[in-house]
C-alpha cells in the first residue's frame, strides 16, 4: 500500500458547459492535479482555455499539448503521450513530467517521471470499446518490478469503489475522467467528490 494516493482528473476532449467550475471544484476537493487534455485545441484556443481558469489553480495543472504555454502560465508540468512525445528545447526546466503507458513493457525509465499513467485498468467510462487490458495477476507481477513503487497511476474506468483495491495492489494513485466529467451539474459533481473524499478518509488512503 502506498503512503498517500494521488488523485488526478483529466479534462474531456469535448467541452463541458461547466468545465471551468468543475476544474476549480475538483482542485478545491483536494485533487493533486488536473490534466488539461484538449487534442483538438490550437495554441490560441488552449491559451484562452487556461486563461479562463483562475490563476491560483495554474500551478496544479498539467499540459498534454502546446507545452510552450507552461512557462507563460506557471503550469506544474507536462504529460507525454503518442501525440505529444517530445518537449521543445528549454521548455521543461523545473517542470514535473509524466507520461502515458498502455503495456507493462512501456514501464521503463520511471525515475525520470513524477508518475506515469497505466491504462486501461478497468473498462473505460468515456470511451466505448476501450476495455481493461490487465488482470489482477498482471498487475501483481508489474508491482514486483523494481522502481514501480509510488510511480504508477491507474487510469481507465476508475470509480471511487476501486480506490482501496488500487492502493492495495500498489498504485500510487488514480486518474478520473468519465466519472467526474460525466456529471451534468456542479451539484452532481460535488456529491461524487464528497464520496471520493469519504473513502479516502475512511480507509486512510
Amino acid at each position: 500500500m502506498v503512503d498517500k494516493m494521488k488523485l488526478i482528473a483529466i479534462t474531456p476532449e469535448l467541452p463541458h458547459k461547466h468545465e471551468t467550475e468543475f476544474i476549480t471544484s475538483i482542485l478545491d476537493a483536494g485533487f493533486d492535479y488536473v490534466h488539461v487534455r484538449k487534442p483538438g485545441h490550437t495554441l490560441p484556443q488552449l491559451r484562452e482555455y487556461i486563461t479562463a481558469i483562475p490563476q491560483q489553480y495554474h500551478c496544479r495543472l498539467k499540459l498534454h499539448s502546446h507545452f510552450q504555454l507552461a512557462c507563460e502560465f506557471g503550469i506544474a508540468g507536462l504529460h507525454l503521450n503518442q501525440r505529444s512525445s517530445t518537449i521543445p528545447q528549454g521548455v521543461h526546466e523545473g517542470l514535473k513530467l509524466s507520461r502515458s503507458c498502455h503495456t507493462a513493457t512501456e514501464l521503463t525509465d520511471l525515475e525520470k517521471y513524477e508518475y506515469v499513467f497505466l491504462s486501461p485498468i478497468f473498462d473505460s467510462i468515456s470511451k466505448r470499446g476501450y476495455s481493461s487490458k490487465f488482470s489482477q495477476g498482471n498487475l501483481i507481477e508489474i508491482f514486483k518490478q523494481p522502481g514501480t513503487s509510488n510511480k504508477i497511476i491507474a487510469l481507465g474506468g476508475i470509480m471511487p469503489s476501486h480506490l482501496v483495491q488500487l492502493s492495495r495492489l500498489g498504485f500510487a494513485g488514480a486518474a478520473f475522467l468519465g466519472f467526474l466529467f460525466g456529471s451534468d451539474t456542479t451539484t452532481e459533481l460535488d456529491a461524487k467528490l464528497t464520496n471520493i473524499k469519504t473513502i479516502m478518509q475512511c480507509y486512510n488512503l
